[in-house]
């Protein structure tokens, strides 16, 4: 096989914190009515991916801002707090650690806009860099904004992105490089997508984004506060676990508090 897509780095843009309830459903039972049910929280790792392609370099979602406590509504700090991030997860030293910059991006892959996923995407605007994402999720993210109903759409992040080159998908599937395809499949935001990248090795790496945030949340087929539109989110599932079924095809899940112990983190690479 060869499809062009030589290597691909995870980046380590640090850690979120927040509630278990918004990744795995866990209700209070007839039993349990009239007691105090304590709050679980989980660590979760906010990563992203450089795919080394013959026709270009491919980031997959560039992480927080440097600065997310100040910049970030104290409404969206407080439920999802950035409990680890240094200079060491600033998506230059990222970058750094595989002998590149932010200006030999070619192309930015956004799963989908939260706060999380788009903060650093302020470092490659003004070098011309292809920004893609679903037209819906721009869409639905300048729609809330309006409302003033941003959630984890972070008003600045949003507006650093006016003037970038942006480029927006339509349609429900698009081949951005032959071996890197993206897939609409909503469930946690109308544009949230899925990013197939195929190697020259053989290997499939489908990167999730946050539809899903935890492994468990395929197996149960459910998923928590953070469910935006339950249909859309089965028939991913479904798929998803139809695919899982092939040869050499491997979940790469954004936030899996277990993933660095799955994966290795750049400088090294999978194949």
């Amino acid at each position: 096989m060869n499809t062009g897509v030589k290597r691909v780095y995870l980046l380590d843009y640090g850690v979120l914190s927040g509630e278990m309830g918004w990744f795995i459903p866990d209700p209070s039972v007839i039993s349990e009515r009239g007691t105090s049910k304590p709050a679980t929280w989980v660590d979760i790792p906010v990563t992203g991916a450089l795919v080394e392609h013959k026709d270009g370099l491919v980031l997959i979602d560039t992480g927080p801002h440097p600065e997310a406590q100040k910049v970030w509504p104290k409404s969206s700090w407080d439920v999802f707090p950035m409990t680890k991030f240094t200079d060491e997860n600033r998506l230059e030293n990222q970058l750094k650690l595989i002998g590149l910059k932010p200006g030999d991006i070619h192309f930015v892959v956004f799963t989908h806009l939260h706060l999380d996923h788009t903060g650093q995407a302020y470092l490659l605007k003004d070098a011309g860099t292809m920004f893609v994402m679903h037209e819906k999720e721009l869409k639905h993210a300048l729609y809330m904004m309006w409302l003033g109903k941003t959630g984890a759409y972070v008003p600045v992040d949003i507006d650093n992105l006016r003037g970038a080159n942006l480029n927006p998908v339509s349609t429900d599937y698009f081949e951005l490089l032959p071996g890197v395809e993206l897939y609409l499949v909503g469930g946690h935001t109308p544009g949230s997508m899925l990013i197939k990248v195929t190697t020259d090795a053989g290997n499939t790496y489908v990167f999730t984004g946050d539809f899903l945030h935890l492994p468990r949340e395929l197996e149960i087929e459910s998923k928590g506060w953070l469910l935006g539109n339950a249909e859309e989110f089965l028939k991913g599932i479904k798929m998803l676990k139809l695919w899982l079924r092939r040869p050499n095809v491997k979940l790469v899940i954004s936030h899996d508090p277990e993933l660095w112990n799955k994966y290795p983190k750049a400088p090294k690479h999978l194949e």
